[in-house]
């Protein structure tokens, strides 16, 4: 076994752990568990069995097993920017209604009550 697999494998496995514990948590739900404890494993598998990425290849269509984990991986990488970026919009639209809302309300409270200038 080579030190980078043995690395690369070591480092699925604590993510393996680590997806396990934060089902335990509550932080992932029962889906997000699988599909995380799906990919680690399958990064394990993978590295363990560099064969399957040339099987994959071939089925994509691409010379090297290598190419088909970069092109899968920029694919699911900007999807995954992607939706950060429709999290992050939404959240921002989010504050703007709330600090518009709580605004008006101190305005409303202001209007109601007699000016100290006065």
């Amino acid at each position: 076994m080579l030190i980078i697999q043995v690395l690369l494998v070591s480092v699925a496995l604590y993510a393996l752990t680590r997806t396990f514990l934060r089902f335990r948590i509550g932080t992932f739900n029962l889906g997000e568990c699988a599909l995380w404890s799906a990919f680690w494993t399958a990064v394990g598998v993978c590295v363990l069995a560099p064969g399957i990425t040339q099987w994959f290849a071939g089925v994509l269509g691409v010379g090297r097993g290598a190419d088909a984990v970069f092109y899968v991986g920029l694919v699911g990488l900007s999807y995954a920017f992607f939706r950060v970026y429709l999290k992050t919009r939404h959240l921002e639209q989010q504050i703007t209604l709330l600090v518009r809302k709580l605004a008006l309300k101190d305005a409303e409270r202001e209007q109601g009550q007699p000016s100290l200038r006065s």
